[in-house]
């Protein structure tokens, strides 16, 4: 699990700020908009499987005359939303940028923490946790076309969930929007009330409207064949729609029930679509000579997946109809900004492993399962206690373990514990390793000395590239392929270090951009560097990728 070698001197020379020749893009060729886009736990298989019932104007438009990278990966080991996210505008992974998983154990608050979490933050239009980037430790591609515009540049993210937009838009962002509690909302971070034209757009009942709403097949159901069956007893039925075509979302008073379907249907993206457009015209994005920058995340396909599986019927209209989504927005942006304005970017967060239970049934010596994370924890508290004892409990502690929290895939000791006893970190680390090793289904265990042992000598493995010291766990381990970690028998997931999860799409498209499949391997924190070429600006500060430049004209 090593990784090709980072920090190249052409990129540091980006990352300081000088711009070579080569890579610099003169005013007149620099696009006036460039547009983002993430879709959440997409495989590229998708783009080749469904292709013959794509339109020419949406994924078409970028596979015939955009540049491909069929081999585009996530180096890093924890392919999750939120750090997959992190990775597409700053170019760089959690070694750098801080954002290891969806969610950590904070040892000070003594609880775990989201990802976007900010107790200074209030979320506008909603009742949750107040939400922002402070925990996002690099800059971002807006952010540095924020600086280098002098603030000129407008800079907005919107996706179905708050971390994918908080993520891809970045410190400086005038704005990132996310669906929640049936309206769009936002953060006090960027602004202290939504728009008005955001307002209106709640206002109008644009999510609320789907309520009772029937998600069926758009293709002929005989199309569906190349997905298998409808009806998988490992699939979920997710807010009453059930497991087969057709999917009716809830109404009446039950708006979190209502919300679960929504999110996990086409419907959710679109209202992006649509809201993206409202966001296009209102704030005159591509309006002028300073570049502005649109990402915008269908967050809706990821929960499908996890729901149904990337094999499933649902899966596969989800993305027919992403396309058709696609080509009506393609088309609206060129419209609005002309095709010579325009660059967009696609890619995705991850990608998602099969079924166990179906791989099993087409292949029956498959080692394709499940595992409670809960096991691998007693695992080792029973090895730490065999070892150590009972820890004596701090007035704090609820229950007297030495592991504090376990969070896929990462263990945390009991830290005042082990200095309580007298017990080295290091040492209680390798108990606990040797424990976890010993578990069937577990491929791999790095203490966290032997993460900060790496990360001291720069050999960036996939593990490396995902350890942050103050964040990540002290003992990290990794399932076997197609072993997935959880306790009920529905549903699918990803998080691995193993292709299904890290290979993603990755195209490009637009002036500046030379057509054609590249099949050599790169990755996805290549994107980031690659557009602030192409925007004449510095990369993000700490990206840690390659300019494109066989793909630039």
């Amino acid at each position: 699990m090593t990784m090709r070698p980072l920090f190249r001197a052409g990129l540091l020379a980006v990352s300081l700020g000088v711009l070579s020749p080569s890579i610099a893009f003169s005013q007149a060729v620099r696009p006036r908009l460039l547009v983002v886009i993430s879709i959440d736990q997409f495989r590229p298989d998708y783009l080749q499987r469904f292709r013959r019932y794509f339109g020419p104007g949406g994924f078409n438009l970028l596979l015939g005359q955009g540049a491909e990278f069929s081999q585009a990966q996530y180096e890093h080991s924890i392919t999750q939303t939120c750090a997959g996210h992190a990775v597409i505008l700053t170019g760089s992974y959690a070694n750098a940028n801080g954002i290891v998983a969806n969610a950590w154990y904070n040892p000070a608050l003594r609880r775990p923490e989201y990802c976007a979490f900010d107790s200074t933050a209030k979320v506008i239009g909603a009742s949750s946790e107040g939400r922002s980037p402070r925990n996002l430790r690099d800059s971002t591609v807006g952010d540095q076309l924020k600086r280098a515009t002098e603030g000129r540049s407008r800079v907005i993210a919107i996706a179905g969930k708050d971390r994918s937009a908080i993520m891809m838009g970045g410190h400086l962002a005038d704005a990132a929007y996310w669906t929640e509690d049936t309206v769009v909302a936002s953060s006090t971070y960027y602004m202290k009330e939504l728009p008005p034209y955001v307002s209106r757009f709640n206002s109008s009942g644009a999510i609320s409207k789907y309520q009772g709403r029937v998600w069926d097949r758009a293709l002929p159901a005989a199309a569906y064949s190349i997905a298998g069956r409808d009806n998988v007893a490992a699939e979920e039925d997710v807010g009453g729609m059930g497991r087969t075509f057709p999917h009716q979302l809830a109404s009446g008073a039950s708006s979190e029930r209502f919300m679960e379907g929504f999110e996990t249907s086409p419907f959710e993206n679109e209202v992006l679509v649509d809201f993206a457009m409202e966001v296009v015209r209102a704030e005159h994005l591509g309006g002028d000579e300073d570049p502005d920058l649109l990402a915008l995340g269908f967050s809706a396909n990821d929960l499908v997946g996890h729901s149904y599986g990337p094999d499933s019927h649902e899966m596969m209209d989800i993305t027919v109809r992403t396309d058709r989504l696609l080509e009506r927005f393609f088309t609206f942006l060129m419209q609005q900004v002309g095709r010579d304005n325009l660059v967009i970017a696609l890619t995705a967060d991850h990608g998602v492993a099969s079924l166990p239970e179906l791989l099993r049934a087409r292949r029956p010596s498959t080692n394709a399962g499940r595992i409670d994370p809960a096991v691998i924890a007693e695992a080792a508290e029973r090895a730490l206690r065999t070892r150590y004892g009972t820890p004596r409990a701090p007035g704090w502690v609820e229950r007297p373990n030495w592991i504090m929290n376990q969070s896929w895939p990462f263990l945390y000791l009991n830290l005042p514990a082990l200095e309580d006893r007298g017990v080295k970190l290091e040492e209680a680390e390798l108990v606990a390793k040797q424990a976890v090793q010993a578990v069937p289904g577990v491929a791999q265990v790095l203490t966290g000395a032997e993460l900060a042992q790496q990360r001291a000598s720069g050999n960036h493995s996939r593990s490396e590239l995902s350890y942050d010291p103050e964040r990540s766990g002290q003992v990290f381990y990794v399932l076997a392929p197609y072993l997935l970690p959880g306790a009920r028998p529905e549903g699918t997931t990803h998080g691995s270090p193993w292709t299904y999860d890290t290979h993603v799409p990755l195209l490009l498209f637009g002036p500046g951009i030379k057509p054609g499949r590249y099949g050599e391997v790169v990755g996805v924190a290549d994107l980031a560097p690659t557009l602030s070429a192409l925007l004449g600006i510095p990369a993000p500060n700490r990206s840690q990728g390659r300019v494109l430049q066989e793909a630039l004209r």
